[in-house]
């Protein structure tokens, strides 16, 4: 729990580039 803990507090801290580039990478998985 605490590495979730720590991990959702960095992507809190750059929540608008993370889910850009996290968005762009499940895009193309699920395309391929």
């Amino acid at each position: 729990h605490d590495e979730i803990a720590g991990l959702l507090g960095i992507a809190a801290g750059t929540s608008k580039t993370q889910l850009h580039r996290a968005r762009r990478l499940l895009r193309k998985a699920l395309r391929s």
